[in-house]
């Protein structure tokens, strides 16, 4: 940023070395105008208002050109502070598309600036040795130091009040600079687009742990949750086939087998063909139970059972959410071959999804594990007992504006616990299963696009048809 002050110092010095006799900047100190005259002082005001205005045309270099444009968009739709607010909006629509016609034309000031004050300084002073300490110093420390050092710290806030100051200089200097600017526009481009990494995101929301408003540690793990769903495969967090707590279809449901299905925990069971464990035909709800006499001892067919969905495991946790979100079903088969009776891999429900996003287990009142796949035993604590942790967590973050990394409660999440727990959405008679594809788009066992076929299952009002 000094470089122009070193420049003029050289300059300055081989011009008046050049200027008086003999090649030394040694001369006849009368050669300068007298002290007291009009004209001494007229150069002097002269000579101090170039140093100012070389102090503007650095500090406002530093202070627009070191704005990030993205932080200006930012500023400029979601600031709090008005004031803030209009003058990224008066800088940006200065920049936008003219950065580098507005860093010619404070560069092209700069320089004329200080290429004119020693010309002014030699006839007030008279030049030689002293001429050029004085104004590298004046230069140096009041058109350089001092500004730059306020331009920087409130680049904003000056660069909004001096606009329209910037713009009349550009069409002042706009034959050289213009022509200058569109030439860097096209060698090195037009607008900066500057954009985070996801991984860039996550350390960046590491950093406002602390500040004017701190975020929670629970909050950056949710954030860096979602950001990470996308890269998430289903088959990372599922819960394997051999886990799963199936039926047979002509399984008789007697006080037994009831009970049995009551003290798994889960709400939902996919049913299989008799004899093929890997074949499935729908899903069994425990609600379908809730008026059913256990005496009577009925099989599993005469109940109605839902549409399980298949899906391979190569969908990431985004596109199993989205279908999630379009309420037919908030449980998935995954399979290798969606819609052949062998192949499957395990199933994958909502509140799978949901604990990666935030990071954490979810352990409701009939969950046995934390975790399907440590089969991690729940150790449930009294409603005091919980409370009690709740309040002392709320008293170390608000006397703590800092916490340590080491401080983040919760398990990270890589398999679901409670994984037989989703809400249903296609109940019905139709007991074809139904497959996403990566695309994805559900198919029947029978390989046809469902809503073609003119069978499409119903269940509490709502169609099954292809996810768009």
């Amino acid at each position: 940023m000094y470089l122009p002050a070193l420049v003029q110092f050289a300059h300055a010095g081989i011009q008046l070395a050049s200027k008086h006799r003999n090649g030394s900047v040694f001369h006849d100190p009368s050669d300068h105008e007298e002290y007291g005259t009009p004209e001494f002082w007229a150069k002097l005001l002269l000579s101090l208002g170039l140093v100012l205005a070389g102090g503007v045309f650095a500090g406002l270099t530093l202070g627009l050109m070191g704005l990030d444009e993205l932080h200006l968009r930012v500023l400029a739709t979601s600031s709090e502070d008005p004031t803030e607010k209009l003058n990224a909006q008066k800088v940006q629509k200065l920049l936008h598309n003219k950065k580098h016609w507005v860093l010619v034309v404070l560069l092209l000031g700069n320089v004329l600036v200080n290429e004119s004050l020693p010309i002014f300084l030699d006839d007030v002073i008279g030049g030689g040795f002293w001429a050029i300490v004085i104004s590298t110093t004046m230069i140096v420390i009041f058109g350089e130091i001092i500004p730059q050092a306020v331009c920087a710290r409130y680049g904003l806030a000056i660069g909004a009040r001096c606009v329209t100051f910037v713009r009349l200089l550009m069409w002042v200097f706009a034959p050289i600079a213009w022509p200058t600017a569109k030439l860097l526009d096209y060698v090195l481009g037009a607008d900066e687009e500057h954009t985070y990494k996801k991984a860039e995101l996550k350390s960046f929301l590491q950093l406002h742990k602390s500040g004017a408003e701190p975020l929670r540690d629970d909050e950056i793990n949710i954030l860096n949750g979602v950001l990470s769903l996308n890269e998430k495969v289903v088959s990372d967090i599922m819960t394997p086939i051999d886990d799963v707590v199936c039926i047979s279809y002509d399984k008789i449901l007697d006080n037994a087998a009831v009970d049995e299905l009551i003290a798994s925990g889960y709400s939902r069971f996919p049913v299989t063909e008799p004899g093929k464990d890997y074949s499935f035909v729908g899903l069994l709800l425990i609600k379908r139970l809730l008026a059913y006499d256990p005496d009577d001892a009925l099989p599993v067919s005469s109940f109605p059972l839902s549409i399980l969905p298949e899906a391979k495991p190569s969908i990431n946790c985004f596109q199993a959410l989205d279908y999630f979100q379009t309420g037919r079903a908030h449980l998935l088969l995954i399979t290798e071959h969606p819609g052949k009776p062998y192949g499957a891999l395990g199933v994958i429900t909502l509140e799978d999804i949901i604990e990666e996003m935030i990071n954490e287990e979810i352990v409701d009142e009939t969950d046995l594990y934390t975790d399907n796949h440590t089969r991690q035993v729940v150790k449930r604590r009294g409603n005091a007992a919980v409370m009690r942790g709740i309040i002392e967590r709320e008293r170390r973050i608000k006397t703590s504006r800092n916490p340590s990394p080491d401080s983040r409660r919760g398990q990270s999440l890589t398999r679901g616990g409670g994984t037989m727990s989703p809400t249903v959405a296609a109940a019905g008679e139709n007991t074809r299963l139904l497959t996403i594809q990566e695309s994805p788009k559900l198919y029947g066992t029978n390989g046809k696009e469902n809503g073609k076929d003119g069978k499409d299952g119903k269940d509490d009002g709502g169609d099954i048809s292809p996810i768009p």
